[in-house]
């Protein structure tokens, strides 16, 4: 039995940067470059009201979810705490909401990355057709939409889920390196961009209000803006889904996790700082209802050529690049670990003999991307995975409490300071962004998925028990090594550098608008 286990078990490889660039980049590039930077085009210079509210929201759960990754690492994430910390039906209802997230958020991204990718096609002289429609398989087929177009929005998509399909099937290890390498391809390709248009930013264009722009009066605006923009740092839960191959994941959970949002702050604000800047008052709006904002924003600004080829370089070979791994990955750890409990088919439970990886799981996420790639609306989508993701965390934030109150001598190599009220406090706010939020298009979908989940474990799962094989597997993932003094010292010294890093750049990002705004 413990020989089985071992080989159904994941590998441990995955170290601080790996954790940082993967929580970092699971939603930033559709979160910031598409529906995040369209709330520029609704709020103006404001929107760093949006990003700051964000930011304040996501502290408390990436501190608990620091504390439980550190306890608990293993695959599933929230589904393993809810487990654990409240019951087994809502475990598995939790799951069937973020993998559809997570699935859904790639899907975005691969769209996303099509509307960049042929504005760059375009800015390096070829003819390549460009539409601001979200356009679906039913869409072509009724005769709305020329082929060249439609083609040209769902093959580079397709394309690229396939492509990132193939890379999480070679596990984890290729997984981290090339997230790493995407992820600082892009901050170098946004280094480059920032000192090639910084001479034309103006600060005047971050404070300046045309008719329409600014905070939203209605509730429900402000709170859809508010959503989109904290979509941004939603990444917190894939590392975490990910635990059992985090090396060392008592300290680099946490760490990482205390990091990225930072990160995520600092990117936002300064990419928003800059839209704002370039952009002229009068085009603002436009960008509301933009595919590609920065790319028409430059187009608006008369900055084309290598600026453009740079910005649409960095975006899609970084930005988008670096959601994809994560949004692959992830969903295919919950499906690996629901298929170990018998809660999935147990086809998808396998994990390959060579690669390590849970194939069977990501080719399964490959083919549900490319459907939601069919379906053709990025916004929609994006409302529909932000709600799903937002039932997902507050059932984290519960199994929270629960774990602390069912196991309270459960070893916790690192704890949330005010945990209790952290949890209560984003269980309370994240509700209450639920409910102002509210999509009449979006929520229709989450209501016929919730029923279909809550009918499958009903039906499929209730008189199904774990089985003993997956009870030995998570016993022998959560036998955790302990870093070598040597190694200790080392880990500490690379975790005082990115804190360092991130601090400093999220201020930055602070200070650039607070400058605009008193100058």
């Amino acid at each position: 039995m413990e020989n089985n286990a071992k080989a159904q078990t994941l590998n441990r490889s995955l170290g601080l940067a790996e954790c940082v660039t993967t929580t970092a980049g699971a939603v930033i590039g559709v979160g910031l470059f598409t529906v995040g930077s369209q709330i520029v085009g609704l709020m103006g210079g404001t929107v760093i009201v949006a990003s700051l509210i964000s930011f304040i929201l996501i502290l408390f759960p990436c501190a608990m979810y620091g504390e439980m990754g550190a306890a608990l690492p293993l695959a599933g994430g929230t589904y393993s705490f809810a487990k654990r910390g409240l019951n087994y039906p809502v475990a598995v209802f939790e799951s069937w909401n973020y993998t559809l997230a997570q699935v859904g958020i790639g899907a975005s991204e691969a769209m996303a990355f099509s509307n960049y990718f042929v504005r760059l096609l375009n800015a390096l002289g070829l003819n390549v057709p460009i539409d601001n429609n979200d356009y679906s398989l039913i869409d072509y087929f009724q005769g709305a939409v020329p082929t060249d177009v439609f083609l040209w929005k769902v093959l580079p998509a397709i394309g690229l889920f396939i492509l990132f399909t193939v890379i999480s099937y070679r596990g984890i290890e290729m997984n981290g390196k090339t997230q790493n390498f995407f992820m600082f391809f892009f901050w170098a390709c946004s280094l480059v961009w920032f000192a090639t248009v910084i001479a034309k930013a103006d600060f005047s264009g971050v404070t300046e209000m045309v008719a329409g722009v600014g905070i939203p009066a209605g509730v429900n605006a402000f709170a859809q803006a508010v959503l989109l923009v904290l979509w941004c740092f939603f990444g917190y839960e894939t590392i975490v889904g990910m635990g059992s191959e985090v090396k060392f994941p008592q300290l680099t959970i946490p760490r990482a996790l205390l990091i990225s949002p930072f990160c995520v702050l600092a990117v936002n604000l300064l990419f928003q700082w800059f839209l704002c800047a370039l952009t002229p008052a009068q085009h603002v709006p436009d960008l509301y209802t933009a595919a590609a904002p920065y790319a028409e924003a430059m187009q608006y600004a008369g900055i084309v050529g290598l600026p453009l080829v740079i910005l649409c370089l960095g975006i899609t070979l970084g930005g988008d690049f670096s959601t994809m791994n994560p949004c692959i990955a992830g969903p295919a750890r919950y499906m690996y670990i629901m298929a170990e409990d018998g809660n999935f088919p147990k086809y998808f439970g396998k994990v390959h003999p060579k690669y390590k990886s849970p194939y069977r799981a990501i080719v399964l996420c490959g083919v549900l991307g490319v459907f939601f790639i069919l379906s053709g609306s990025i916004k929609i989508v994006a409302m529909m995975c932000s709600y799903n993701q937002i039932q997902a965390y507050i059932i984290g934030f519960a199994s929270f409490l629960g774990l602390r109150k069912k196991e309270p001598d459960l070893k916790r190599p690192w704890k949330c300071p005010a945990g209790t009220f952290g949890a209560w406090f984003s269980i309370i706010m994240f509700a209450i962004l639920l409910i102002l939020a509210y999509d009449p298009v979006a929520i229709w979908y989450n209501i016929v998925w919730d029923v279909l989940a809550i009918l499958y474990f009903v039906i499929f799962v209730r008189k199904r028990p774990i089985p003993q094989e997956a009870v030995d597997v998570e016993a022998l993932t959560l036998a955790t090594a302990e870093p070598t003094a040597e190694e200790k010292a080392k880990l500490d010294k690379q975790y005082k550098a990115w804190r360092i890093g991130a601090y400093c750049a999220a201020i930055a990002g602070v200070l650039l608008f607070v400058i605009a705004w008193i100058v």
